[in-house]
């Protein structure tokens, strides 16, 4: 069941999202559609992102101790979709049954 603060959570990710795409942080990888490399709001470092559809991943500590396991995108995974073109990202598919 999603609640206010799942919903919250998700307009700040997805905020934040819009922002790295707005600073030119999202990178497409050469040769590898639906692919890109993120650079974090920081700077510091830089996430490996596939956001195909129903294949999303990304290397940030976010995705692997969160949000992989809760079935909902990191602000890298909808940067990524976000600078692709797509202007309604979807959270990544999820293996549990509802």
């Amino acid at each position: 069941m999603v609640n206010a603060a799942t919903v919250r959570g998700l307009a700040a990710r997805l905020a934040k999202a819009e922002e790295l795409v707005a600073s030119g942080a999202v990178f497409p990888v050469a040769g590898l559609a639906g692919y890109a490399v993120v650079r974090n709001g920081s700077g510091d470092s830089m996430y490996l992102v596939r956001f195909d559809a129903g294949h999303e991943h990304c290397t940030c500590p976010d995705y692997q101790q969160r949000q992989k396991s809760a079935g909902q995108p990191c602000k890298h995974i909808l940067s990524a979709q976000l600078s692709a073109g797509d202007s309604s990202p979807q959270p990544p598919a999820s293996s549990a049954a509802p």
